[in-house]
């Protein structure tokens, strides 16, 4: 059971959920109509800032004694890596920004830094769980985009809200987080990019 939750906490690793929502992004909405070189550029870059360059910056953390490992079970240690994926994310904002993607694609890169910033200040006294506020993220970014498109990937909504359970089980399984923890962090993480979604009826 142990070797199940930490492969779902690898392949759903808080570094990995900007891909997948642009990933997913360019394949059921009408981004999808895209060249793939294009389509490269766009997910390349966006793996690029937010998993590759924060992923390298921890591990050099770890390496000079910042961190004790790549968990950061110490929420005193998570304060550096939370504020270089807030700045991670505002990069990849400004990139795909240039790259003239649409307003309810980066409308949701506001609601990934917003519940950043408001899990930095949580991590102070609590340690809330960031691989819940990933996915659950990742579900609001789906059906805020969803709602905009009016399109229903009913197949995509099932497998990430049980992804979800996954993640969180997995963490309360690894002794990682409390179930509060998990479930903390999971509506944080959905209802800030859920909530981004709706400054598109605004703008």
């Amino acid at each position: 059971m142990k070797l199940m939750a930490n492969i779902a906490s690898i392949i759903f690793h808080p570094l990995l959920m900007v891909t997948y929502g642009v990933l997913l992004a360019l394949n059921y909405t009408y981004l999808a109509i895209y060249p793939s070189t294009m389509k490269l550029y766009l997910a390349g870059g966006s793996f690029l800032c937010t998993t590759v360059i924060p992923g390298l910056l921890i591990l050099l953390m770890i390496k000079g004694g910042a961190a004790s490992d790549a968990e950061l079970t110490d929420k005193r240690e998570r304060t550096i890596p939370y504020l270089i994926f807030i700045a991670a994310n505002m990069t990849c904002l400004f990139y795909l920004f240039k790259m003239q993607m649409p307003f309810w694609l980066l409308s949701l890169f506001i609601g990934i830094c917003l519940a950043l910033f408001i899990a930095l200040f949580i991590n102070f006294v609590w340690k809330i769980s960031a691989h819940a506020i990933g996915i659950g993220g990742l579900l609001g970014a789906v059906m805020g985009v969803a709602q905009i498109q009016m399109i229903n990937p009913f197949r995509l909504f099932i497998f990430i809200l049980l992804a979800g359970g996954l993640v969180c089980t997995s963490r309360i399984l690894l002794k990682k987080h409390t179930p509060m923890q998990a479930y903390a962090g999971f509506g944080l993480g959905f209802i800030c990019t859920f909530g981004a979604s709706f400054t598109n009826f605004i703008y």
